[in-house]
């Protein structure tokens, strides 16, 4: 009995842990007005790229979102620009294209356009436009790798003067993939040209939320984002160590364990924990650990900090508040702020419950309901 007791506490706590968790990632989404921006200005910038008097338009190119936007997965940045990650793909063998040629083509026709002239920038691998209210736009140039076929593709690499191999695409489809390991019924992406619609968190997979729930990074890394994993390395990470867990804290804690056991593993071989494009096994998503040991540690570090603050969070008992705003910031605030009001309403009509964990929660056969709040305070 004592056995039965401690699993409804514990599939209690869990469920209103996850309750919770929903709203965080509801607050960390992109608002339906920058959605709409973000779409509003990835079509102009596609329209002049495929327009008559781009240097590109004999070439067919195809631009298409990727990171971020395409995957579901958009937060709003505790600091910052919100990124806007995109390809622009050319039906052409990268054999046939000078890779510095391509992306300095790309750079001086942005350049010269009067409306983007003041916000181009040449980056490494991407051309970036920036915009005055917290937007910034990288447009990655790239042409198809024939040798790798399907959606491969190879960019333009400044630094090593060369192609370098990656699939956005392919990639967009694995973790979708990934993702849906509970919904096979829904179609996986297949073309990812426009921007998706923006996702109502309801309908979201958990690993998708779990991803959303990795902006601890923004926190964790603020006095060193120099040395924070970048996104897709741990979008990546997440995915691969997602075994289907319906709840999304359940989610979480398996991705962390999954992650420092290929921590442990890597150790045990003297070596760091790889990363490579599950689509295309030439692009190393993690190479900049390879330059930079000190960010490698830096990952290792934040990984088990994070395990470590979330196995503290999942033993609370009662109102996990503070864990959860040390780990996600002042998101969680008006997290607290919404449902205090919603509560509030819902004890009024007595639709409230308090769980075997202390937590309140909808009341539900197996939940105690709660008394209407009447005091309002001294006359």
């Amino acid at each position: 009995m004592a056995t039965l007791v401690n699993d409804l506490e514990t599939t209690s706590r869990i469920t209103s842990l996850d309750e919770i968790l929903f709203e965080v990632c509801d607050d960390l989404q992109l608002t339906e007005n920058r959605h709409s921006l973000a779409t509003q200005r990835y079509t102009a910038v596609g329209t002049v790229l495929e327009s008559s008097s781009s240097p590109f338009t004999m070439l067919k190119p195809r631009i298409y979102p990727q990171g971020s936007m395409a995957l579901g997965t958009t937060v709003k940045p505790v600091v910052g620009p919100h990124d806007l990650d995109f390809v622009l793909e050319l039906s052409v063998s990268h054999a046939d294209v000078d890779p510095m040629a391509l992306i300095k083509t790309l750079f001086n026709y942005l350049k010269q356009l009067d409306r983007y002239s003041e916000m181009t920038e040449l980056k490494n691998r991407c051309v970036r436009l920036v915009y005055a209210d917290d937007f910034y736009m990288d447009i990655l140039p790239a042409c198809r790798d024939g040798a790798s076929g399907g959606t491969c593709v190879q960019v333009p690499d400044r630094k090593v003067k060369s192609w370098k191999p990656s699939n956005p695409t392919g990639y967009i489809g694995w973790f979708t993939a990934r993702s849906l390991v509970l919904e096979p019924r829904r179609v996986v992406l297949a073309d990812a040209a426009p921007i998706p619609p923006l996702q109502a968190t309801e309908s979201k997979a958990p690993l998708q939320l779990a991803v959303q729930l990795l902006r601890w990074r923004d926190l964790c890394y603020l006095d060193q984002p120099d040395e924070a994993p970048i996104s897709i390395v741990l979008t990546t990470l997440a995915a691969r160590n997602y075994h289907g867990e319906a709840s999304v804290s359940r989610a979480v804690s398996a991705i962390l364990t999954g992650i420092q056991e290929e921590i442990a593993f890597a150790e045990s071989r003297q070596t760091r924990v790889w990363i490579l494009n599950p689509t295309n096994a030439g692009e190393d998503l993690s190479e900049r650990w390879n330059q930079d040991e000190g960010s490698y540690g830096a990952f290792v570090d934040g990984i088990n900090n994070l395990r470590s603050k979330w196995d503290t969070l999942l033993r609370k008992q009662g109102n996990p508040g503070p864990e959860l705003k040390e780990l996600f910031g002042e998101t969680v605030s008006r997290v607290y702020e919404k449902r205090a009001r919603r509560l509030q309403e819902q004890r009024r009509g007595q639709k409230l419950g308090v769980a075997p964990s202390g937590m309140i929660s909808m009341a539900s056969p197996s939940i105690a309901t709660a008394k209407p709040n009447t005091f309002y305070g001294e006359d």
